[in-house]
Formats: C-alpha cells, sequence, structure tokens
C-alpha cells in the first residue's frame, strides 16, 4: 500500500517507520527545514527510543513536499494543533494541510486525520475542502518515550469515517493487528463514527489526567489526615477496577498532550453549553499543586537562594518540554529571584531564561544549592548518592517533587525532605 504521511513530529514519524517497516510504500512530508535534513540523514532528530535504527533500517522517503500524493492510497495527517489562547485547538496546520490534498490526492483517496482534533472536525472537512476524498478520524493513543513501541503493540486502533473506508484502513493496519498466534493477540480495531472517534482521544486524555489530579488531591488529603499516601496508593493500584497506571503523586501533571487536551475538551463542552464539572476541577487541581510546590520552596528558602533543578523534560524518557511542569515551577521561581540551574539526562541546553544554566549531571546542578529539587521522575534520581549529593549543597531542603526519593534515605544523608506530604504545611 503507499502511504503519505503529513508530519514527521512523534505520532507522524513513529506511525512512517512501522508502517514502513510492516511492508508499506510510505512517503513522509516534513516542512521543518532542520528536521527534514536530519531525517533525510538518517539521524533521529526527536531522541525517541528505537527511532534511530529504523531509520537506517527502512525505505521511508523524506521530502518537503510529496509530488506524487495522487499514487497514495492513503493520507495519514499527523501535524499540530497547538492550544490557543482560548483553550481551543488551532486547526490551522490542519486546514492548510487538507487544502494541498484536495488539490494533489485522487479523488476517493483515505485521508487518516490522526491529529487530536475537535469533534466535527472530520465531518467539516469531508463536506468542505475534502468533499473528493474519504476523511477518516484515527486518533493516535501514544505515549512520547514509547512512541514506537505503542505502534508497533497498540492496545486498540480506533478510526471513524465513511463505510467505504473501513477496508482500506483495515489492510494498512493488518500487519500491526496481527500480534501472534492467540486470538487474544489480535489487535481490536474499533470502527465508529469520525465524531466518536474524535471524542474517545479527548476522553482517553482527560480521564488520565483526572486520574492524576485526584492521586495527588489524595495524597495532599493523607497528609492532612495524618495517613501514608504511599500505602493508600499501593492499595488502590492492587484494585483491578483501578490499575496501578497514573498513581505517583507529584507537582503536577504536563507535556504536549494532557494540558492541551483537557483545556481543548472543557472549551468544546462549554461551546456546546454542557458544564463539564470534573474536568475543570481536574484542571484547577493541577494548576494549584504547582503552585503549592512553589510556595514550600519559596517560604523555605532565601528569595535569592540557588535551586539545583532536576529535570526539564515534562516526563521521564523524553527530551520534550512542552508544558513541562519543571519548567513553569523553575519560572515561578526565577520570577522571585532565585537562580535555577538545572540537570536533565535528556537536555542539554535550553533557550529559556528561568534557567540560568543546564550542567551535565546532577552534583554539578546542585553544587553550592540551597535546595534539591526533583521535578521529573528519571531514574537515575531515585538511584543518587544522596550523602555525596548533601556534600556538595550548601542548604538541607530537598523537595521530591515525583515521589521517588526515599525520604528515610534523604533524612540519613542530612536532607530536611519535603514531598507531596508537605503541602499542606506549606499552605499554613
Amino acid at each position: 500500500m503507499r502511504l503519505t504521511v503529513v508530519g514527521a513530529g512523534y505520532v507522524g514519524l513513529a506511525s512512517a517507520l512501522a508502517f514502513a517497516a510492516v511492508g508499506h510504500e510510505v512517503v513522509c512530508v516534513e516542512r521543518d527545514p532542520a528536521r527534514l535534513a536530519r531525517l533525510r540523514r538518517r539521524e533521529d532528530p526527536l531522541g525517541e527510543p528505537g527511532v534511530g535504527e529504523l531509520l537506517r533500517q527502512t525505505a521511508v522517503r523524506f521530502v518537503e513536499s510529496d509530488p506524487e500524493l495522487d499514487h497514495a492510497d492513503v493520507v495519514l495527517v499527523a501535524v499540530g494543533t497547538p492550544m490557543r489562547a482560548d483553550g481551543h485547538a488551532d486547526l490551522a496546520q490542519i486546514d492548510e494541510v487538507s487544502r494541498i490534498i484536495a488539490y494533489d490526492a485522487r479523488p476517493g483517496t483515505v485521508v487518516a486525520i490522526r491529529s487530536t482534533i475537535p469533534v466535527g472536525t472530520c465531518d467539516r472537512l469531508q463536506t468542505g475542502v475534502l468533499g473528493h476524498q474519504v476523511v477518516v478520524s484515527n486518533p493516535e493513543f501514544l505515549r512520547e518515550g514509547h512512541a514506537l513501541e505503542d505502534t508497533f503493540a497498540p492496545t486498540r486502533i480506533v478510526a471513524g469515517g465513511p463505510s467505504g473506508a473501513r477496508a482500506i484502513v483495515e489492510a494498512l493496519y493488518a500487519p500491526l493487528r496481527n500480534r501472534g498466534r492467540r486470538a487474544s493477540d489480535f489487535v481490536p480495531l474499533i470502527w465508529t463514527t469520525s465524531r466518536s472517534a474524535e471524542l474517545a482521544k479527548y476522553a482517553a486524555n482527560g480521564f488520565l489526567a483526572t486520574k492524576l489530579s485526584f492521586v495527588n488531591e489524595i495524597a495532599n488529603l493523607a497528609d492532612v489526615v495524618g495517613a501514608d499516601a504511599a500505602a493508600v496508593l499501593r492499595t488502590m493500584a492492587l484494585d483491578p477496577r483501578i490499575g496501578a497506571g497514573h498513581l505517583r503523586p507529584g507537582l503536577g501533571w504536563g507535556g504536549s498532550c494532557f494540558p492541551k487536551d483537557t483545556r481543548a475538551l472543557a472549551a468544546l463542552a462549554a461551546g456546546e453549553g454542557y458544564d463539564f464539572i470534573v474536568l475543570r476541577a481536574a484542571i484547577e487541581q493541577n494548576n494549584r499543586q504547582l503552585a503549592q510546590f512553589a510556595y514550600l520552596i519559596e517560604r523555605e528558602t532565601r528569595a535569592d537562594a540557588t535551586i539545583g533543578l532536576l529535570g526539564l523534560a515534562f516526563k521521564a524518557g523524553t527530551a520534550d518540554t512542552r508544558e513541562s511542569p519543571a519548567l513553569a515551577l523553575a519560572r515561578r521561581l526565577a520570577g522571585t529571584g532565585r537562580r535555577v540551574n538545572a540537570y536533565d539526562p535528556a537536555i542539554r541546553s535550553t533557550p529559556y531564561a528561568a534557567i540560568s544554566r543546564v550542567d551535565s549531571d546532577a552534583f554539578a546542578a546542585c553544587a553550592e544549592a540551597d535546595a534539591v529539587v526533583v521535578a521529573t521522575e528519571w531514574p537515575e534520581f531515585a538511584a543518587l548518592d544522596l550523602c555525596a549529593l548533601r556534600q556538595v549543597t550548601r542548604g538541607d531542603l530537598l523537595v521530591d517533587g515525583r515521589a521517588v526519593i526515599d525520604p528515610v534515605r534523604a533524612a540519613a544523608a542530612g536532607f530536611r525532605y519535603r514531598g507531596v506530604s508537605g503541602l499542606s504545611a506549606a499552605q499554613a
């Protein structure tokens, strides 16, 4: 099958490489000159596990534009839909790409939208600019840091649109759906309407964000009533109705999806006259959680203090700093006059003025620091030699914003440990 992928970000690049690896002929369109140049040199521009190897092993052609778009059986769209100031998704890139596809693609070509888009977008495109093509919503459920893993072994494939497109979509995904010999190894493909598929992506991310906000509230409440938050959350993790995922309390959720998608979902609901109370509360709690961590640090350090910030990425396993709570915290602390030195295993430099410098290791970032703040849950931070770390810091405050440090080990090393179970005291 001939496939054109538009956009070589996390979703587009992972999709292009995976579909090429299972036998499809793939062309990937990327407009950013620097990224395109790296891809043509078969270099990984994302730092995503496995991408470098597949770039060298597959025959994906990377182009600025596809002059043979009319040869494509499927055009897969994976361009950005960033958040506007009013919370709604910005569809400028979707609309621009759609105009190009409408002009260059054959009538009847299946256009699968992998980008996260508001409910009703595919219907608008189908009755408008893409009236001669067949528009399908095909949302992705990839995790950054696991994009290829999740593409090759998805838990489900969701697609929705005109019934005539179903056979094409099933043929596209057939090599990725059959994972083994047993019936249980066959990945389900849920075919539905485009509106249902569009909402499915927002629903998944909205639920996970809400779960994280609820977990943070339970941890905060545990501190108020004198309970052990870790023990409480362990009991929850063992309940199969709840599951163990997304049960780590911390300074809040961020990244390229959760903040954008929760606000877009809330804006969508508001636009339809529906008050999405639970989602609004999750967003409010997340904002408050970060503010409480910042206040704790501000209360226990001088205004001219030096902060050793461990972590810049929004989560471990990626170099992505979009909507990163670590950076949001750094901006607030720097805004109060504090100096923030940082270390992240995946990041060597940053353009953000809030970060005074990015060091090559945790000990350099924390040298002469008045407080150490763990802001990303990298495993190496949990394994730090805390006694050695305490030898290089000026102050003894250790703020664990990701619940990765053993409080007993921290105290034994001479640190004053503060984690989620300290936020209520910081509010006092």
